[in-house]
């Protein structure tokens, strides 16, 4: 309903509903600080802070607190190539290398390979998020710029928007942009004004990009987009060191309204696997979502207590009385239980999810978790829902991997192993932290199948790992390995 002295939507009663379910996830994941504004076209509506900086320091969380926003800065660089582009500078089509001539990528990558994260795998075809790739674009705007990113963002980002620049001395297109809750706000309300993008550039970013074949995207150009319950979302995500810092960042473009949320801890966003591309799975941006695109200004749309042990009676009475489905929320729960240890609430969530919403299309994420539940049921579901997944992306790496660890969990060693050799068979990887780690799990997952039978190609595969120069848990885990098999073969 509208304030009668202003005329515009009076959101209080929603606000006042956020902040508490805030505060509940909060709590639920030992986030120390988190602070959050959300925004329209014509500024602020709401903007709250709770809690404290990381311990030891007492100071406490504010919206002025300035942290890096970890991958949200892909957004303000996607916004400066957009631009760029509105000025005949840039040519989305043409190859990356065109414009920054050392980049060590296929020839046939282009600027919007780069900045719909499918540069890797079947280019342009395949969805393979990579900050890696996405981070060369930095390299193409300070050639055609002729000046540092940083710089750049300034002038086209920072300064249009009245934001403040805070040194950022790790400043890359994908990454460490050093803000607040409060300039980043203003950056909506730029987005929102028209200060930024003109119409057309950003309605674009605002719809999912297509392969060769028509599929959709969970991508347009450096943000995320997708349709939730009929609406449109952009959005982005930030997941920095884990205790540094996590941001999220929703935008609903028929409403024009926008959230922003940043945190001292990147469980804001880890828990969630968002570089899957869902943002459903977020508890938080699907708690703006039901708040303030699926109910009315001044009539909230409460949701069922997460820990309910009657949990599927009251979903049922809420889905009764409003066009809304719980769905998706009901999973970011029990993704919030997983990473809090909770095994009984999980199974709950997730049995009460596959037989509520029988209609449902399988779900990445939902198989993902599956592989740290190892339980028997849940596996057969997933492993069905993995056989499907694949059929339409054979080539996507957290798939192979969640169906290859399922596998060897029930013991099918020989698909398995398929499954892990596809992943280290994948063309066309950028040889970056993540492709490290994908090729060090296959390697263990092969060794430790193939130990029983076959020692010495275990051997193999434990030595590819120790002199590689992994360190940490994964370099010790290899070693105890390898100590065990020496010791069997020990006369």
């Amino acid at each position: 309903m509208p304030d009668e002295t202003s005329g515009r939507p009076d959101w209080s009663s929603n606000v006042s509903a956020f902040e508490s379910e805030l505060r509940d996830l909060q709590t639920a994941l030992a986030i120390p600080g988190l602070a959050y504004v959300i925004v329209s076209d014509s500024g602020p509506i709401a903007s709250g802070a709770f809690g404290k900086a990381q311990l030891p320091d007492s100071t406490p969380f504010t919206v002025s607190t300035p942290l890096r926003i970890a991958s949200v800065t892909k957004s303000s660089a996607a916004v400066v190539a957009m631009q760029l582009v509105d000025e005949d500078r840039l040519d989305l089509d043409a190859p990356a290398r065109q414009y920054a001539p050392g980049l060590s990528i296929p020839d046939d990558v282009t600027l919007r390979h780069l900045l719909s994260h499918t540069s890797e795998g079947t280019v342009g075809t395949d969805y393979v998020y990579s900050s890696s790739r996405y981070a060369m674009l930095g390299q193409v705007i300070e050639a055609v710029a002729d000046t540092s990113l940083d710089a750049v963002i300034r002038a086209r980002v920072l300064e249009p928007s009245a934001m403040q620049a805070y040194p950022s001395p790790d400043l890359g297109a994908h990454a460490a942009l050093v803000s607040t809750v409060n300039d980043m706000g203003k950056y909506l309300t730029a987005l929102e004004q028209g200060k930024l993008l003109k119409p057309r550039a950003l309605e674009e970013l605002a719809s999912p990009s297509r392969t060769p074949s028509g599929t959709l995207l969970p991508v347009s150009l450096g943000w995320f987009a997708q349709t939730v319950q009929g609406r449109s979302v952009m959005w982005s995500f930030g997941q920095d060191d884990p205790e540094h810092s996590g941001a999220l960042l929703v935008r609903l473009p028929e409403q024009r309204l926008s959230l922003f949320v940043l945190a001292n801890s990147n469980v804001l966003s880890d828990p969630f696997r968002l570089l899957m591309g869902d943002v459903t799975k977020s508890p938080f941006a699907m708690s703006f979502l039901r708040l303030f695109a699926f109910s009315p200004a001044g009539a909230p749309l409460s949701r069922p207590a997460r820990g309910d042990s009657a949990i599927s009676s009251a979903v049922e009475a809420q889905e009764q009385r409003a066009d809304y489905r719980y769905r998706d929320e009901l999973i970011g729960w029990a993704l919030i239980d997983l990473w809090t240890n909770d095994r009984v609430n999980v199974r709950r969530k997730m049995d009460l999810v596959r037989a509520r919403y029988t209609d449902s299309a399988p779900d990445p994420v939902l198989h993902f978790a599956s592989v740290r539940l190892d339980d028997p049921s849940v596996r057969e579901a997933a492993l069905l829902d993995g056989e499907r997944l694949l059929e339409a992306h054979p080539q996507n790496r957290w798939l192979l991997l969640a169906q290859g660890y399922l596998l060897q969990q029930a013991g099918r060693n020989a698909e398995s192993s398929q499954a892990f050799q596809r992943i280290l068979d994948l063309p066309n990887q950028e040889p970056d932290f993540i492709r490290r780690l994908f090729t060090f799990w296959s390697w263990m997952a092969l060794a430790q199948m193939t130990a029983p039978n076959d020692p010495a190609q275990a051997r193999v595969y434990l030595q590819n790992i120790v002199q590689s120069g992994v360190t940490g848990e994964m370099l010790d885990d290899a070693k105890r390995m390898l100590d065990s098999l020496d010791q069997k073969r020990t006369p």
